[in-house]
C-alpha cells in the first residue's frame, strides 16, 4: 500500500507549480552564484579557484541550509495536507497501516525534494560553462567535484531536516509548528558559530553543526591553496562524526515519531481539560440600547488605538513569535560569553560592545518583520472573517495603520527586552556603567527606524501583490536585490532602500559626526516609505472583489483630501530631502563609487608610473603650525619642508603629490628659489615644478605650503574619521609628499586585469639597488622635527617631540613640540580631552643614567589597564635598552584614540592606541594572556625595530620591523608569565599563520622574503622567533640583535638600509653548526610539521615517582609558494612535555625537554615526580604544526593485567 501512496504523492507534486518554482529558484541562485558576482555564497578567495572542490562543497551546504524553508514547505505539506483539507477521516478508516501511510508520504515528498535540489546541482554545473567566465579563475571541469558534495553533504542535510519537519508536522498537525522547527534549527546553527570563537572549541562546534558548514570550514581551515584546488572534502575525522551524529539523531526522531504519531482522527490528551458549559434556562427580557453613531476623528483615533493594541497582543500570543524571541535571546546570552574576546581574553562589557552583540538579533527581527507583515495583512482573510470585518463601519486606513502600529509596538517591546537583556549581561559580568542614553539612542533610532522603513515597504508589497506567500518571496527577493545593486555598482544611499547606517559608537567621540547624514537619509527614506504606505491604503483589498481593476476604482474613491495631502507631502519630503542629500554628498563633496575609485587608481599608475624612479629630493626638516578645530572637524597646516638632494645627479624638477581627498585644498606651495609649474595633473593632485637652478648634491631647498582640511556638510558614507570632535588622529600622510606614491596603485591582480595592468609584485627583490637605498618608512634619512599645535581649550594636542611651551591664546590651547635628534619622516598629530597618568623610570645609556618620562593619555573611565600598560612600558624599555641598545629618547607616551580603527601604531616616542584594544580588556591575573601588556611591549619594540633600524624597502622588510617586534614583546612577556600562558599566545599566532596561508592572494614566501603579509610576519614570525631563542638561547639571539642594531641604525654606516640577508647572517654567527639547519627551516624555507602523540600511559614506581611511556609520530614537510608540499626526513630536536595539576587544579608543566626525533614513530620513557595528567610532543607549539590539536593527549594509568 505504501507504494500507491508514494505514487500518488509524486503525481500530486508533479502537477503543482510550486515544485517547479522551487526548482527554478535553486537553479537560478546556484547558477548566479558560480557564474557571476550578483550572488555570493562562500566562494573561493585569493588563488583558490571559483570551482575548487572545497568552494563547491561550501556553496552546496550553504544552499541546503539557507533554503531549508523549501524543505519545510515540501515535507510539512506532505504530511499536513490531509489534516488541512479535513480528509484524514476518509483515509484513516481505510485499510492502511501507519507504516504505509507515513513511509509513502515521506518517501514521495523526499523524492520530490531531491528533484527540487537537483536544480542547485544543475545550476552549478551549467554555470561553469558560461562564456563570460574568466578561465584563469577556473579549474578544468570535474563532475565528481559536484556529485561528491551533493551525495555526501546535501542529501544527508535534506534527510536530516526532512525527518525533523515531517515528524513534527505529523505529531503536531500544524504547519506553524513546522516553521518553528526551522527557526530553532537555525538558532542551533548560530550557536555552533558562537562556539567557534575559541580555537579549542572548534572540533565540538564542527561535530554539532547540523548543516556541516562549520564542519567543512574546520576540516579545511589550514588547507593550502593547492590542497583546496585539488582535494575533495572527504568524509573522515570530525566530518564523519558530524554525519553519524545527525543521521543517528534523525533515525531516532523517525522511530520516536512513528510511535508518537496517532492514527486517529481525534487525538486524546491526558492533560486536556474538559470544559463543561452550563446553560441557564432563566428567561429574561433583552434591552437593546440605542447606538449613537459618530464618525469623527476622535472615533477613528479610538479605533486605531483599540485595534493596534489588539494586533499587538495577537502577535505576542502567537507561538512562532515566542519561539523566535526565545531563540534570539538565548543566542544573545550565549554569545555574550565570547563578546569582544581577543586571544581568549574578554573585554569589559561596555554598552557599545553589548549593542554590537545585540546586532546578532537582527536576523530574528527580519524573520518577525517578513512573517508578521504578511500574517497581519492576511489575518482576517486566513480566519475567513474578512467579509464580516470589511462590512464594519471602519475607514480603510484604520485597519492598515492599526496593523502597522501594532507591529511597531512589538518592535518597541522587543527593543526594551533587548536593553534589559543587555543590562543583565553587564550586571552579571560586574559592569555597572549602563549608559541608557546609548542604548536608547542606538536601538530606538538606528534599529527601530530601519524596522519601520522595511515594515512600511513590506505592507506595501503584501497589499500590491495580494498573495501572502508571493509577498513573502517578493520581500526576500527585494532584500537580495538591495545587496545585489551594490555589486552592480549602484552604491549611493539615495538608491539603496533603507541605507541609513548610524555608524559605530565610541566612548571617546560618542555618535560623532555620523548623526547628521544618518538623520537626513532617514527623513528621505521615511518620506518614500510613507508615500508607499498611502498607495497601500488606496489599493488594500476590501470585500470579495480583489482584482487590480476593482482595487484601482475603489482606490480612486479612497483618495480623499487628507490622504492626498499626506501622499503629496511625503513625496515632497522624499524629493526635497533627496535634493539636500545630493547637494551634500555630490556637490559640496565629491562622490566616488568603488569603480570610479579603482579607475582613479589605475589612471594614477598609467599616467605617472614613469616618474617612479626619477631622482627626487628627500625631506630633511619639517617645521609646521597646525590649527585644529575639532568642533568643525577642520584643520589648517602651514609651514615648510627642507628638501635635500642626497644623490650625485642634479635635480631640475620637484614632483609634489598632494592629498587626493577632495576635503583638502592648498592655499600655496612655493620654494625659496625660482620655479615654474611645468605640469599640473589636477585630477590626480600631482604637480611638477621646474627649478630655474638645479638642486645639486647636499644642497637644500625650502618648500613652504599651507594646506586646509575642511569638512563640508556630510558625505554618502561615514566619511573621514581622522578629524573628529574628540580624538582627532592623523599622520603626515595628509601632507604633501615628494615624488610618485606607489601606495596609490591598485593592488589586487584581478582589479589590475580589469584595467589592462600587469600583475603587481608586492615588494622588490632583496638586492634591488633602489629598494636598498629607500627605507621601509620612506626615503627620508631622518628629519629634524618641530611643530606647534593649536586646539580647543578643553583638549590636549600632542605630536612627537619634547614640549617646549604651552600657552592659551584667543581661548585656544597651544603646544610647541621639538625633537632634539632626527626622527623618521613618520609622525602623528592627536587632539582629545584627556586624563593623564604619569610616571618615570631610569635607564643606563653609555654608563650614564637617563631619566625617561612616561605618560598615558586616556579617556576618563578607561582606567582598567593603565597599570598594565605602564608596567609594559617600563619592562620593555628596561629589557630592550639592555638587550639591544639604549633607548634613544627621554620620554614615552601612549595616547588613546577612538575605536574607528583597532590598532596601535608606534611613532617616535609616541604610541597612539585604539580604545578598541587594550584599554577595556578584562584581564584575569593568571588565566589570561595579558594582551594590554603584550601590545604595549610590541609597540615599544618598534622604537628599535623601525625607528632605530629602518629596513630597506624590499622583500623581508616587515620581518625586521614586525617579527622582531613580536620576538621582543614575547621575551618581555616570558619574563613575567608562565610557559602555560605563552603556549596560549603561540597557539593563537600559529592559528593566524595557518589560516592566513589558506587564503593567500598571490604566493606564500619564506619569512625572510615576506611581502608585508601579516599572517607571515606576525603569526609565523612570532612562532619562528620564539623557536629560535628556544634552540640557541635567548641570550644568543639578543647578542645577534644587539650587533645588528648597532651596525644598521644609521644609513650612513653602510650607505644602504638593512635586509633580512644581513639579519640572518647575525643569527648564523651565534648559532652552532649543528643547529644551522634550524635557521634554514625557520626563516629561509616553508617548513611544517605534523606532530602527534599516539598513546601514553603511566605507572607508579617503587620510589613514589611516575614512569611514563609515550609513543609519538612526527612528519616534516617542505612547501612551495602555492602550498604544494613534499615530505622530508625528520632529524629535529623536539620538545616532549608532561602536564600535571597545581594546587588550584590548573595545568602545570612537570617535564619539558627536547628529544632527538629521527624516525616517523618513536617511543620514550620519562620519569616525573607528580601525578601526570597530559603528555605531548611540542606541547608549547614552538614549531609550525598543521594540526596542533593532536599534540597533547590525556594519559591513563597502565593496566596491571
Amino acid at each position: 500500500m505504501w507504494f500507491q501512496i508514494f505514487k500518488f504523492e509524486l503525481r500530486y507534486r508533479r502537477k503543482r507549480p510550486a515544485t517547479y518554482i522551487y526548482f527554478a529558484i535553486l537553479f537560478l541562485i546556484s547558477f548566479l552564484a558560480i557564474s557571476t558576482d550578483i550572488v555570493q555564497i562562500g566562494g573561493g578567495t585569493g588563488l583558490v579557484k571559483e570551482n575548487a572542490p572545497v568552494t563547491i562543497a561550501t556553496m552546496m551546504v550553504i544552499i541546503s541550509a539557507v533554503f531549508m524553508m523549501i524543505t519545510s514547505a515540501i515535507m510539512g505539506v506532505g504530511i499536513l495536507r490531509d489534516f488541512e483539507h479535513k480528509t484524514e477521516s476518509l483515509l484513516f478508516v481505510n485499510p492502511i497501516s501507519k507504516f504505509d501511510y507515513l513511509f509513502g508520504r515521506f518517501l514521495g515528498s523526499f523524492v520530490v525534494l531531491l528533484f527540487v535540489f537537483t536544480g542547485a546541482l544543475l545550476g552549478f554545473i551549467i554555470g561553469e560553462f558560461m562564456p563570460w567566465r574568466d578561465a584563469d579563475k577556473l579549474l578544468p571541469f570535474n563532475l565528481w567535484n559536484y556529485l561528491h558534495p551533493f551525495i555526501y553533504y546535501v542529501i544527508p542535510n535534506l534527510l536530516i531536516t526532512s525527518v525533523l519537519f515531517f515528524i513534527t508536522g505529523a505529531i503536531s498537525r500544524k504547519m506553524m509548528i513546522v516553521y518553528i522547527q526551522w527557526i530553532l534549527l537555525f538558532a542551533f546553527y548560530q550557536l555552533t558559530l558562537i562556539i567557534t570563537a575559541e580555537v579549542e572549541n572548534r572540533d565540538l562546534a564542527a561535530i554539532l553543526d547540523p548543516f556541516a558548514i562549520t564542519t567543512i570550514n574546520n576540516a579545511t581551515q589550514y588547507w593550502t591553496v593547492t590542497e583546496q584546488n585539488t582535494n575533495v572534502v572527504s568524509i573522515e575525522g570530525v566530518i564523519l562524526y558530524n554525519r553519524l551524529l545527525w543521521l543517528g539523531i534523525s533515525l531516532l526522531m523517525m522511530i520516536g515519531g512513528y510511535f508518537a504519531f496517532s492514527f486517529n482522527v481525534v487525538r486524546n490528551s491526558l492533560f486536556k481539560k474538559k470544559t463543561v458549559i452550563e446553560v441557564d434556562d432563566t428567561k429574561s427580557d433583552i434591552v437593546i440600547p440605542k447606538a449613537k453613531l459618530t464618525f469623527g476623528l476622535g472615533t477613528h483615533l479610538r479605533q486605531i488605538v483599540s485595534q493596534s493594541v489588539f494586533y499587538f497582543k495577537q502577535v505576542l500570543k502567537s507561538v512562532p513569535f515566542r519561539a523566535i524571541v526565545i531563540c534570539g535571546i538565548s543566542l544573545l546570552i550565549g554569545n555574550s560569553s565570547f563578546m569582544g574576546r581577543t586571544f581568549g581574553v574578554s573585554t569589559y562589557p561596555t554598552t557599545y560592545l553589548v549593542l554590537e552583540l545585540i546586532d546578532d538579533f537582527n536576523i530574528f527581527f527580519f524573520i518577525i518583520l517578513v512573517f508578521y507583515s504578511g500574517e497581519l495583512i492576511w489575518k482576517e482573510r486566513d480566519a475567513k472573517i474578512n467579509l464580516i470585518h470589511d462590512a464594519m463601519p471602519i475607514p480603510d486606513f484604520v485597519g492598515l495603520i492599526s496593523k502597522f502600529i501594532g507591529l511597531v509596538l512589538v518592535y518597541c517591546l522587543l527593543l526594551l527586552v533587548l536593553i534589559l537583556a543587555g543590562i543583565t549581561i553587564q550586571t552579571f559580568k560586574g559592569y555597572y556603567n549602563y549608559e541608557l542614553g546609548v542604548y536608547f539612542g542606538t536601538l530606538f533610532s538606528d534599529t527601530l527606524l530601519f524596522l519601520i522603513l522595511f515594515t512600511l515597504l513590506s505592507f506595501f508589497i503584501q497589499v500590491m501583490v495580494n498573495n501572502k506567500f508571493i509577498g513573502y518571496a517578493t520581500i526576500v527577493v527585494f532584500f537580495i536585490l538591495t545587496f545585489a545593486l551594490q555589486l552592480w555598482g549602484v552604491e549611493h544611499g539615495l538608491f539603496i532602500f533603507g541605507d541609513t547606517d548610524l555608524g559605530p559608537y565610541s566612548d571617546m567621540n560618542g555618535f560623532g559626526h555620523f548623526l547628521k547624514g544618518f538623520s537626513w537619509f532617514n527623513i528621505y527614506w521615511l518620506g518614500f516609505s510613507v508615500f508607499l504606505f498611502v498607495i497601500a491604503v488606496m489599493f488594500a483589498s476590501r470585500g470579495s472583489e480583489s482584482t487590480m481593476k476593482i482595487r484601482w476604482k475603489t482606490g480612486k474613491l479612497r483618495l480623499n483630501r487628507p490622504l492626498q495631502f499626506l501622499g503629496v507631502g511625503m513625496f515632497c519630503v522624499f524629493l526635497l530631502s533627496g535634493c539636500y542629500i545630493y547637494y551634500n554628498t555630490n556637490v559640496l563633496n565629491v562622490y566616488y563609487t568603488s569603480d570610479t575609485f579603482e579607475k582613479a587608481r589605475a589612471d594614477y599608475e598609467k599616467t605617472l608610473k614613469k616618474y617612479q624612479y626619477l631622482n627626487q629630493p628627500a625631506i630633511s626638516d619639517v617645521n609646521l603650525k597646525v590649527e585644529i578645530y575639532p568642533s568643525d572637524r577642520d584643520y589648517e597646516a602651514e609651514g615648510y619642508y627642507l628638501l635635500e638632494n642626497y644623490e650625485n645627479e642634479p635635480i631640475r624638477e620637484v614632483h609634489i603629490q598632494l592629498n587626493p581627498d577632495e576635503q583638502f585644498s592648498y592655499e600655496y606651495i612655493k620654494f625659496d628659489r625660482e620655479s615654474i609649474v611645468k605640469e599640473n595633473v589636477e585630477e590626480l593632485k600631482y604637480i611638477i615644478y621646474e627649478l630655474k637652478e638645479p638642486l645639486l648634491k647636499e644642497q637644500k631647498l625650502k618648500m613652504s605650503f599651507k594646506t586646509i582640511f575642511e569638512t563640508k556638510g556630510f558625505v554618502e558614507n561615514r566619511g573621514n574619521t581622522d578629524v573628529v570632535y574628540n580624538g582627532t588622529f592623523f599622520n603626515n600622510g595628509d601632507f604633501p609628499s615628494i615624488g610618485y606614491n606607489e601606495g596609490f596603485e591598485l593592488v589586487s591582480d584581478n582589479d589590475r586585469k580589469d584595467y589592462d595592468l600587469k600583475p603587481k609584485e608586492r615588494a622588490l627583490e632583496r638586492d634591488d639597488p633602489k629598494g636598498l637605498t629607500t627605507g621601509g618608512l620612506g626615503d627620508s634619512r631622518g628629519i629634524n622635527f618641530e611643530i606647534v599645535l593649536g586646539t580647543e581649550s578643553d583638549q590636549i594636542a600632542i605630536a612627537p617631540g619634547y614640549l617646549q611651551k604651552e600657552w592659551t591664546e584667543n581661548e585656544r590651547k597651544y603646544y610647541h613640540y621639538k625633537m632634539d635628534v632626527p626622527i623618521e619622516n613618520f609622525y602623528n598629530i592627536i587632539s582629545a580631552k584627556y586624563e593623564v597618568m604619569e610616571d618615570k623610570m631610569t635607564i643606563v645609556d653609555d654608563s650614564i643614567e637617563k631619566d625617561i618620562n612616561l605618560e598615558i593619555y586616556y579617556h576618563k573611565g578607561h582606567e582598567y589597564n593603565l597599570n598594565r600598560m605602564m608596567k609594559g612600558m617600563k619592562k620593555s624599555l628596561s629589557y630592550f635598552s639592555e638587550a639591544f641598545s639604549p633607548y634613544q629618547y627621554r620620554q614615552m607616551r601612549i595616547l588613546e584614540f577612538p575605536r574607528y580603527a583597532s590598532f596601535a601604531q608606534s611613532f617616535a616616542n609616541t604610541v597612539p592606541f585604539s580604545e578598541g584594544i587594550g584599554f577595556m580588556l578584562e584581564i584575569k591575573e593568571e588565566a589570561d594572556v595579558d594582551i594590554a601588556y603584550y601590545v604595549t611591549a610590541h609597540e615599544m619594540a618598534h622604537q628599535w625595530w623601525g625607528h632605530q633600524v629602518n629596513p630597506a624597502n624590499v622583500k623581508g622588510g616587515t620581518m625586521i620591523v614586525e617579527s622582531l617586534a613580536q620576538y621582543s614583546a614575547l621575551m618581555v612577556m616570558q619574563n613575567e608569565y608562565s610557559l602555560e600562558n605563552m603556549q596560549e599566545f603561540l597557539k593563537e599566532e600559529m592559528n593566524r599563520y595557518l589560516s592566513g596561508r589558506a587564503n593567500e592572494q598571490k604566493k606564500e614566501l619564506p619569512l625572510v622574503e615576506v611581502e608585508n603579509q601579516q599572517y607571515i610576519h606576525y603569526g609565523k614570525g612570532a612562532v619562528s622567533m620564539y623557536a629560535l631563542q628556544d634552540y640557541i638561547s635567548e641570550d644568543s639571539v639578543n647578542v645577534a640583535l644587539k650587533r645588528f642594531c648597532n651596525d644598521w641604525r644609521s644609513f650612513e654606516t653602510n650607505k644602504r638600509y638593512a635586509t633580512t640577508k644581513d639579519l640572518i647572517g647575525y643569527f648564523r654567527e651565534v648559532t652552532p653548526d649543528s643547529l644551522q639547519p634550524v635557521i634554514t627551516d625557520l626563516f629561509e624555507k616553508i617548513v611544517l610539521f605534523e606532530n602527534k602523540t599516539d598513546e601514553a600511559s603511566y605507572e607508579k614506581s617503587a620510589n613514589g615517582k611516575y614512569l611514563i611511556d609515550i609513543a609519538v609520530s612526527a612528519k616534516k614537510f617542505e612547501a612551495d609558494s602555492l602550498g604544494l608540499s613534499k615530505e622530508i626526513a625528520v632529524k629535529d630536536w623536539i620538545d616532549i612535555g608532561v602536564y600535571g595539576k597545581d594546587e588550584k587544579g590548573k595545568d602545570k608543566l612537570l617535564y619539558l625537554k627536547k628529544h632527538k626525533i629521527s624516525k616517523p614513530k618513536m617511543n620514550f620513557r620519562i620519569e616525573v615526580d607528580a601525578l601526570p595528567e597530559k603528555v605531548g610532543i611540542d606541547p608549547i607549539n614552538k614549531l609550525i604544526d598543521r594540526n596542533p590539536e593532536d599534540n597533547i593527549i590525556r594519559i591513563s594509568e597502565k593496566s596491571t593485567s
